[in-house]
């Protein structure tokens, strides 16, 4: 069978003449930092999902961390979340010197297990970090349930699920609009539904975690004029540092690719779905996989297409892998469990074993190709040749 000449990922960004137009403007007409389009685009992130308040950030992993250090966590303090997940998730905590203690994950949804939550809540508990993760919602309703039994607070990783909805209780909800979660992140690297090259968001409908969170973006600095008693002889150089914070600021022409590929974020994720559904039924035959879970209560972005292989004497993932490979593509594994990389097993002693359920995904998962751009033909050869390989073993 015939190769690729082009290498197919796992997934890729799509900019077209408008994604331009936007940057340029702003790189023209300026402020290309501190202006009015960073506001704009966290306030279209917000609308969007329904919550009240957006906070644009320099970062995916800004926004996680200052979302830790709007709640005060510290020494001393834990938070529940997941190993299955990019580091960044755990790693926030630590930034702020809080304990991660990790939950294991459900086999369908791959997503926190909501069962394994309240026996692993202490008095030092502070929060939970459930992850939405490829893109399909955690079982937010009952997390939230459990939260404020014991007054915890929730922060949402949403890296994945821009654009995701769930129904609960008959109502539908999107990831970030805030009923189910204090405070929902964001990412926008060039492999999310959309990009601003770096970039990431907080969302939250409290108005004063969203005041903590607008100050930690820069530097915990006010300039508002306002503030100020005296008020006399006072000019606009003036400002004022409330509280210790970071530089976490995103530029005006990230902005500005923000605003305009968010208009495109609802065909993005129709084109996902045609993919994914073509994917469905071509590899539903196949014993040897499994395919993604999705809830009936769900409509998933679809950050990631998984497949897991069965375990079977004849092949595995790694065999899998290499075989796509071979063929020009790129596929991912996502992700390690965070428990098994090397930072987390000298400082806390995890060792294999420790959550069975994210590990035997970890040992069977491959993310396939999945983005808009991919042609039906390229869709087509991809599950041709792994449907070829599987049978053939």
């Amino acid at each position: 069978m015939k190769t690729f000449d082009k290498k197919i990922p796992y997934g890729q960004h799509e900019f077209d003449q408008s994604d331009y137009k936007a940057v340029m403007d702003v790189l023209k007409n300026g402020p290309i930092t501190q202006g009015q389009t960073v506001e704009d685009f966290g306030q279209a992130l917000a609308d969007h999902a329904g919550a009240k308040y957006g906070i644009a950030v320099a970062n995916g992993t800004a926004a996680l961390h200052i979302s830790v250090a709007s709640l005060e966590i510290g020494s001393g303090d834990e938070v529940i979340t997941t190993p299955m997940t990019f580091c960044a998730t755990s790693n926030a905590v630590l930034y702020q010197g809080g304990e991660v203690k990790f939950v294991d994950i459900d086999k369908n949804s791959l997503n926190i297990d909501v069962n394994l939550i309240e026996k692993n809540i202490t008095d030092k508990t502070k929060a939970i970090m459930p992850v939405d993760f490829r893109g399909h919602p955690a079982n937010l309703p009952e997390i939230k349930k459990l939260a404020e039994s014991y007054n915890l607070k929730i922060i949402e990783d949403g890296s994945h699920s821009i654009g995701s909805t769930y129904i609960y209780n008959g109502k539908k909800h999107s990831c970030g609009d805030g009923i189910h979660a204090d405070l929902c992140t964001y990412s926008f690297h060039p492999v999310k539904h959309i990009t601003t090259g770096e970039g990431g968001a907080i969302l939250t409908n409290d108005d004063e975690l969203f005041k903590k969170i607008f100050l930690l973006r820069k530097h915990g600095i006010d300039r508002r004029e306002e503030m100020f008693i005296e008020k006399e002889r006072i000019g606009s150089w003036i400002y004022d540092m409330e509280g210790l914070g970071f530089n976490y600021r995103i530029t005006d022409f990230q902005a500005a690719l923000g605003i305009n590929q968010l208009k495109k974020l609802n065909a993005i994720k129709a084109r996902r779905r045609e993919i994914v559904n073509y994917y469905n039924q071509k590899f539903s035959d196949i014993d040897q996989l499994i395919l993604p879970y999705e809830d009936k209560s769900v409509d998933s972005n679809f950050h990631l297409y998984v497949l897991q292989i069965k375990d079977n004497p004849r092949f595995d993932r790694y065999d899998l892998f290499n075989h796509l490979q071979s063929k020009n593509y790129q596929p991912m594994v996502h992700y390690i469990p965070v428990h098994l990389l090397g930072y987390y097993k000298k400082r806390f002693g995890y060792k294999r074993g420790d959550f069975p359920v994210s590990e035997q995904y970890y040992d069977r998962s491959i993310s396939i190709p999945l983005y808009p751009s991919l042609t039906d033909e390229e869709v087509e050869k991809v599950a041709s040749d792994i449907t070829n390989f599987v049978v053939s073993k």
